[in-house]
């Protein structure tokens, strides 16, 4: 009879995960990717450009989209929601929030110029508003209220 690592029961590899972990949302990995494009092709005309003036504006296109990626790239886990409370990074670093900092968790939807748009607010006690946008979390901010109200344990 064989015997591999899914049949072993010692191999921990292959356990079964009681916790799931922590929720995480952040940018699209495909937004980065999409800015790395933008930057690779600036650079080709920054190279191949003609007159100065061409290469002043691929210059700065070059400079603008890799920081733009950057930025982005240090937003890869913008929201993490655990039992204990949430972390939210960005490009100036990290903030953590214990659930008993959280006032309210909303996703109201605005209309404006035709165009509807929802966004995540956080409420927090210390009278702090907390934005999330759908491009930020990489998901949509009512889903993501959803989950967050699951883990949220407000102190009575």
């Amino acid at each position: 009879m064989w015997t591999t690592a899914v049949d072993r029961c010692t191999d921990r590899r292959f356990e079964a995960v009681t916790d799931t972990g922590p929720a995480v949302w952040g940018v699209r990995t495909s937004l980065i990717v999409a800015l790395g494009c933008g930057t690779v092709a600036l650079a080709a005309w920054l190279v191949f450009a003609g007159s100065p003036r061409d290469q002043v504006v691929a210059g700065a296109g070059v400079f603008l989209s890799a920081l733009a990626a950057a930025v982005l790239i240090t937003m890869r886990r913008r929201l993490t929601a655990d039992s204990a409370g949430l972390t939210i990074r960005g490009p100036g670093g990290s903030r953590r929030v214990r659930w008993d900092q959280v006032v309210a968790i909303g996703a109201p939807t605005r209309r404006r110029r035709g165009l509807a748009s929802t966004s995540l607010e956080l409420d927090l006690d210390d009278d702090g508003l907390i934005l999330f946008g759908k491009t930020e979390l990489g998901a949509d901010p009512a889903e993501v209220a959803t989950e967050l109200r699951r883990l949220w344990h407000p102190a009575l």
